[in-house]
């Protein structure tokens, strides 16, 4: 089989182009080797299939110009099916067997420069399956791992090139012996399994805690060293919580606990954000409901808000009636003097429409003004005070903006 690369420009063309130019173009063009192929000691075109047609045996093909084998294959009564492999400068780099219907079948195999295997897993229709294992040019171990159909059926161990562990999934029992001793990394030898995960360049990632293959405790760390991310799952199994720091002081920036008991996805049940100083500055609580379709989702509940001298400062509780979502709003002062509440009905994602009754206080906790709306959203009646608490107006309010006063 022969491969080759080849300009062809029109005379006239080549002389307008000049030397150097032309010299540039033919350099930038891409190179590919040539090969001659041979069947039992004998040259044979692989792109004509009149020459492979009902032959069985290996095919070797050479690169031209150093003579190295490239590649050989196996021919089965003229069609390619069985054993490949691959060579990168005479030294064996791949090889794995194909079946009639295309997909990889059977053992995998890769190998470095230098020789030694690197990669080695078993095809099933084209997919790993099982045992699939790596290794570093020098021979360490890289990574074991199970591959099944689902891969929380399935798990991997990885180190880094010092030998030490980098990345750990725990399958639903032990897996990888007698490779790897995943029963006691993975705490299934029933004492706790704490471990220390590093980057591949040796830096502390992670710490995690496992108990029969669950993670029990988590934390990640920055650069620097300070917590990153912590996730732990709390007595009974049921939830878990997941707090956020802060990169520079290592305070808490964001906490979130989530329903873990219904397996994936889990649902969220709480959020929370902290300032740099500690601070809670808001809360988002969340409600587990059925979609309907006996799949369950997390559906916001209440979000509130803080002044950082920790008064509430914002109340939000969402309810469902029928297939209309309704907000009640409550806004305080920084003294934690209820100030402005009312209802709204949420329409679409920003959208919303005042309706009942909405009110604002004094600092002295006394009505200052309320607000009637209808259904629709229009303005129907307004009360006015003063601080003293006496009523200063009752109006009611017409569709053009006009009033009048409400009778006694």
């Amino acid at each position: 089989m022969t491969q080759a690369t080849h300009l062809h420009l029109h005379p006239k063309h080549a002389a307008g182009i000049g030397l150097a130019t032309l010299l540039l173009v033919l350099a930038c063009q891409p190179v590919h080797a040539v090969q001659d192929c041979e069947f039992q000691g004998k040259h044979i075109n692989t792109s004509n299939g009149a020459e492979t047609a009902g032959k069985t045996g290996m095919v070797r093909c050479k690169d031209r110009s150093s003579g190295l084998l490239e590649r050989e294959y196996e021919l089965r009564d003229g069609k390619s099916i069985g054993l490949s492999r691959y060579y990168r400068e005479g030294t064996l780099v791949k090889e794995f067997t194909i079946t009639a219907n295309g997909p990889h079948e059977g053992p995998e195999r890769e190998w470095a420069k230098n020789g030694q295997l690197v990669l080695e897993f078993t095809n099933v229709k084209g997919n790993a399956r099982g045992l699939r294992r790596q290794w570093f040019e020098d021979g360490k171990q890289r990574k074991i791992e199970w591959v099944a159909d689902h891969e929380r059926e399935g798990a991997a161990v990885e180190y880094n090139a010092s030998g030490q562990l980098a990345s750990l999934r725990c399958g639903p029992k032990p897996l990888l012996a007698p490779h790897v001793n995943d029963a006691k990394l993975c705490g299934f030898e029933r004492v706790p399994s704490t471990l220390n995960l590093h980057s591949h360049k040796g830096e502390l990632r992670s710490t995690v805690v496992l108990v029969a293959g669950v993670e029990q405790k988590a934390t990640t760390f920055f650069a620097n060293g300070k917590p990153e991310l912590e996730e732990e799952l709390l007595p009974g199994g049921a939830q878990k919580r997941e707090t956020i720091y802060y990169a520079e002081g290592g305070s808490k920036r964001r906490e979130r606990l989530w329903d873990v008991s219904n397996g994936r996805p889990a649902l969220l049940l709480r959020e929370a954000d902290f300032h740099t100083s500690g601070t809670l500055v808001s809360e988002r609580q969340y409600q587990v409901v059925d979609n309907g379709n006996g799949r369950k989702r997390s559906r916001l509940a209440a979000e509130l808000r803080f002044y950082l001298n920790g008064q509430p400062q914002q109340k939000d509780v969402y309810t469902q009636e029928g297939s209309v979502e309704m907000r009640d709003t409550q806004r305080y002062t920084d003294q934690g003097k209820l100030k402005t509440q009312g209802r709204y009905v949420l329409e679409g994602r920003y959208g919303e429409r005042p309706v009942g009754v909405h009110q604002t206080f004094f600092a002295n906790g006394k009505p200052e003004r309320e607000d009637s709306f209808d259904t629709k959203g229009k303005a129907t009646r307004q009360k006015v005070w003063d601080e003293s608490g006496k009523l200063l107006s009752d109006d009611e309010v017409f569709e053009d903006g006009s009033r009048k006063a409400y009778s006694k």
